[in-house]
């Protein structure tokens, strides 16, 4: 004999369910006040800062030739790269259209920061600087980045990177131009950024090992009025160009700020890097 059950709404039952579940409604809001399973989030804000503190000793990259060396872009924008000296790097900015930072929760809407901003690494300048944001429920998990031409720059309107310096035989190397890609960064695995209360990040992007010097030297440059150049574009240098653009990101390493000064110091590095750059540039 089958057990009957009580309808809601009918007789003595209509008590009872209902006491039963107010407090169960009253726990399961979206905004997780109130739930220990949910981390209580606060505020995030982002420093772009150069990353020049490098191990020199680095293993050198894999020589890289030919048309089927394309196909190695992606494993060898990865792989370490002996950093250029630091006297051979002169300039190295980038513009970003926008920041648009990734919530762990697949439900919960990206959060983005509408640029350009004009990055200059060398300088230590970010102009404008990127304001803190209401981190969503649950953290974010990553950000992308893509860059843009620049708009209100007249030195780099129409292009989004800038990266100069000079090769150990004296010839200069430029790559000036208007880059299409997205610079992608996610946390650590088992991360998930500003749910501990406020927090604030540093992206460490390491321009040194944008190429190694061997890369560069293995390019012919141009002649013009008794002035040698290295002009780096995707027509001429394709796999250099190639390379370059996937380690924007992939060299890059993310830390937390821990006192809050915008720069990366010893105790926000020896804490370890609690995020890393993809080689994966495409828009």
């Amino acid at each position: 004999m089958k057990p009957r059950i009580a309808r809601a709404g009918t007789g003595l039952a209509a008590p009872f369910f209902a006491a039963l579940l107010l407090p169960l409604a009253l726990g399961c809001g979206s905004t997780g006040v109130g739930n220990p399973d949910v981390p209580e989030t606060g505020t995030l804000s982002l420093a772009i800062v150069s990353d020049d503190d490098l191990d020199d000793a680095a293993a050198p990259p894999e020589t890289l030739s030919g048309g089927a060396a394309a196909e190695a872009v992606g494993p060898a924008a990865a792989a370490p790269v002996e950093p250029l000296p630091r006297a051979a790097l002169q300039r190295a900015v980038l513009v970003l259209g926008s920041v648009r930072w990734i919530p762990c929760d697949g439900a919960a809407e990206v959060v983005t920061q509408s640029g350009p901003f004009l990055v200059d690494l060398l300088g230590g300048e970010t102009r404008p600087a990127l304001p803190p944001f209401q981190v969503p429920e649950g953290g974010v998990c990553g950000f992308e980045a893509p860059l843009a031409p620049a708009r209100d720059s007249a030195e780099f309107l129409g292009r989004s990177l800038l990266f100069s310096g000079e090769r150990a035989d004296g010839v200069r190397f430029v790559l000036f131009a208007n880059m299409r890609a997205t610079l992608r960064v996610r946390a650590a695995r088992g991360q998930a950024w500003g749910v501990a209360g406020d927090q604030a990040l540093l992206w460490a992007m390491r321009p040194r090992r944008w190429a190694a010097a061997q890369e560069l030297a293995d390019e012919t440059p141009s002649e013009s009025a008794g002035q040698r150049t290295l002009v780096i574009d995707v027509d001429r240098h394709p796999l250099l160009f190639a390379l370059i653009r996937a380690r924007l990101a992939s060299q890059s390493g993310m830390f937390l700020d821990r006192d809050g000064n915008g720069v990366l110091d010893a105790a926000d590095r020896s804490a370890g890097e609690v995020g890393t750059g993809t080689t994966d540039p495409e828009e």
